[in-house]
């Protein structure tokens, strides 16, 4: 409840963006000119996230030199309200909340504005990027979104570099999302500023088709965040980036050492990663107006048998007339389409953006009568007007404004229950999501210290079980030594990062490179919402293995 004293002390802080004043509002404020003028007004007060303006109506401005209370009669605070809301519902702005505070010289009316939520955008797709370090991801990202090829230096990567470390070295340090729409009849919307929400929510309100791209570190330093990217995005596709000139050398580097001709450690990494997640693969090589010949010749090479060494088939992409063909194959999971691309070059960006614009939404997370899933990524506690804002990809079902939902576990194992207040999309307030989308939800009626990353906010009908202890058959594709139990990596799996115990090695006594096993896993801290079949990842400095779970224990 506002008090008098509450609003004397907003009058001192003045009109804001997100605060506006009037005396009063009569049926002359619905003339054309002057219903114009509050339309524009309230629509840049709920313009930023989240999305809300006050509006107080019984408040006199003196000379514009202070504000004061001049209080309304309760039939002239009626009219307002009645223009007000009419206004309102032409800039589609919704009234929330509202109180009226009676003072000595009358009523004064406060009114919480909050944006109308957008219809759900009709298509979406999402696209985890991996590469190394200086393998052109921020660039080519940056050219497709834009429209504008690389000027040889950097400028199309300029807008996803958001942290100091990030722009003085030039290199991603953490997750960064994207994104490019496609009109009805199939042409590519771009954003000429992709830093401006004017300019996104242009491309999101024109667009039958939105694309995200996940624009993960390359940098062995940032391997933690890269895998949370590939693991935790839940995309429909996988795509590899491979610098031709760089790649080149590495495996020179590596065949004058051992003899033997492979892919860096890294990229290979990436290449098995991505294929473990059951989403369709797609492999980019870049740099290729910096390529010779030569090294064109043997990273195309050792690309394609390393595809075939983990089951899959390189199909080339030369041309608009392969891309139909090969994209009707997607789906199977076995097909990997191969392009050369340099982000310098128009043509080289056009092919590639041709296939992206034939991409299927549908390749997984596609079933939206599952309940409605999603993993939470991030956590924000400190939005004003909100409780607690959660983001990440949706896993599978619907999520509708309003419904109730259950969120955990939370560290004894169990569930809390919540509302989605409010559900947002780049930025933008929308009505509902499915599953691929990604979100941010405004939850209500839970204890905000209680969320964190890794937990679930799923359907009260959805079968979630806490779980501690699991069984899962995984492969060792990295280790100096040997692993043996009592080992202690960090279990990554959607967006979950928890420090797992090695109970048990099933019919082995030790683990090294290569080997294959059914081992039993317990979480240190607390319990974590694991299913059988998430794909898994523990690692450890130099230590990867990759694997699926089998079995929940407890």
């Amino acid at each position: 409840m506002t008090s008098e004293q509450e609003i004397l002390e907003i009058l001192q802080i003045g009109e804001t963006q997100n605060a506006e004043f009037k005396q009063r509002l009569t049926k002359a404020d619905l003339k054309q000119d002057r219903r114009q003028k509050l339309v524009t007004r309230i629509r840049y007060m709920t313009c930023d996230s989240p999305f809300e303006g006050r509006f107080l109506l019984g408040i006199e401005d003196v000379s514009g030199r202070e504000w004061k209370v001049s209080g309304l009669t309760e039939s002239k605070l009626k009219t307002a309200e009645r223009v007000l809301l009419e206004i309102c519902e032409e800039a589609d702005v919704e009234i929330i909340e509202e109180e009226r505070i009676e003072t000595s010289q009358g009523l004064v009316g406060v009114y919480l504005l909050k944006r109308t939520a957008a219809p759900e955008v009709k298509e979406t797709c999402s696209i985890n990027v991996a590469g190394r370090v200086n393998s052109g991801k921020s660039t080519l990202i940056g050219a497709l979104v834009t429209g504008h090829p690389d000027n040889g230096s950097g400028r199309a990567r300029a807008f996803l570099l958001k942290h100091p470390q990030e722009i003085t070295r030039g290199q991603t340090a953490d997750i960064h999302l994207a994104f490019m729409g496609f009109s009805e009849d199939g042409k590519c919307i771009h954003l000429e500023n992709p830093l401006s929400k004017e300019e996104s929510a242009r491309v999101l309100d024109q667009s039958a088709k939105i694309l995200t791209f996940f624009d993960a570190p390359g940098h062995e330093e940032y391997s933690k965040t890269m895998i949370r990217s590939i693991l935790g995005a839940d995309a429909q596709y996988g795509l590899v980036l491979i610098p031709v000139p760089e790649e080149f050398k590495l495996i020179r580097s590596e065949e004058n050492k051992t003899g033997i001709r492979r892919l860096d450690d890294i990229t290979r990494e990436h290449m098995i990663l991505m294929a473990s997640q059951d989403a369709p693969l797609i492999v980019v090589t870049s740099k290729m107006d910096k390529a010779k010949p030569e090294e064109e010749m043997l990273v195309t090479e050792v690309i394609r048998s390393t595809l075939k060494e983990i089951g899959r088939i390189p199909v080339n992409i030369t041309e608009p007339a392969d891309i139909q063909p090969l994209v009707n194959e997607l789906s199977h999971g076995t097909i990997v389409p191969v392009l050369q691309l340099a982000a310098t070059e128009h043509e080289s960006l056009e092919l590639f953006t041709n296939l992206l614009k034939h991409l299927p939404s549908s390749s997984r997370n596609v079933d939206v009568t599952k309940p409605a899933r999603a993993y939470i990524d991030k956590v924000y506690r400190g939005i004003r007007g909100t409780n607690v804002v959660v983001t990440g990809t949706v896993n599978s079902g619907v999520f509708k404004k309003g419904q109730s939902v259950m969120l955990g576990p939370i560290e004894n194992g169990d569930f809390v229950d919540g509302r989605l207040f409010s559900i947002e999309m780049f930025k933008k307030r929308v009505r509902a999501l499915r599953s691929g989308d990604l979100f941010g939800f405004d939850i209500k009626d839970v204890d905000k210290h209680l969320v964190r990353r890794g937990q679930v906010v799923a359907d009260p009908d959805d079968i979630i079980v806490s779980c501690r202890v699991f069984e899962a058959n995984i492969v060792v594709t990295r280790h100096p030594t040997r692993i043996t139990v009592g080992y202690a990596p960090v279990f990554q799996s959607h967006t979950i990062q928890h420090t797992v115990i090695l109970q048990k090695i099933y019919d082995a006594d030790y683990l090294c490179v290569g080997d294959f096993a059914r081992v039993r896993l317990e979480f240190m801290s607390h319990p974590e919402a694991v299913q059988i079949g998430d794909k898994i990842v523990l690692r450890e400095a130099n230590t990867r293995a990759i694997g699926t779970i089998v079995e929940t224990i407890n």
